[in-house]
């Protein structure tokens, strides 16, 4: 009997375990993302005046990136991201959200590309290896 209860223990928080596990292993982006390595400003609206920071990409897709600031921006916040990529006569300057913040480590989502800015960031990406 006392077994029994044992197993039931072992089953159960084994399978509380396995949802968990399950959807990490199924978690997948929506397009690719490719290791790159530039610099890139952000601005962003805070109640005293535009906040300007630095930093540095470190993966770019078509719909967003992964980058280093100099400075914490909270998860869901907008802000605008200028960088420039080889080929273009200036800077890409991009509408973006922030969907993962930890640190000076955050991940961004692009919102409301121009056709431009999406045929830029899709040809530069075509020249890098994916992730």
């Amino acid at each position: 009997m006392r077994s029994a209860s044992l197993s039931l223990v072992n089953v159960t928080s084994s399978y509380l375990q396995k949802p968990a596990t399950r959807k990490l292993r199924n978690w997948q982006r929506r397009y690719t993302r490719h290791r790159a390595d530039f610099p890139l400003n952000a601005s962003l609206l805070r109640e005293n005046g535009y906040l300007q920071l630095s930093g540095r990409c470190g993966d770019l897709g078509h719909g967003g990136m992964g980058a280093v600031l100099t400075a914490e921006v909270a998860k869901d916040e907008v802000l605008s991201l200028g960088f420039s990529l080889p080929g273009l006569p200036g800077p890409l300057v991009v509408r973006a959200i922030v969907r993962y913040a930890k640190g000076l480590l955050h991940g961004f989502e692009f919102l409301g590309l121009s056709p431009e800015q999406q045929a830029a960031i899709d040809d530069y990406c075509a020249t890098l290896p994916p992730m």
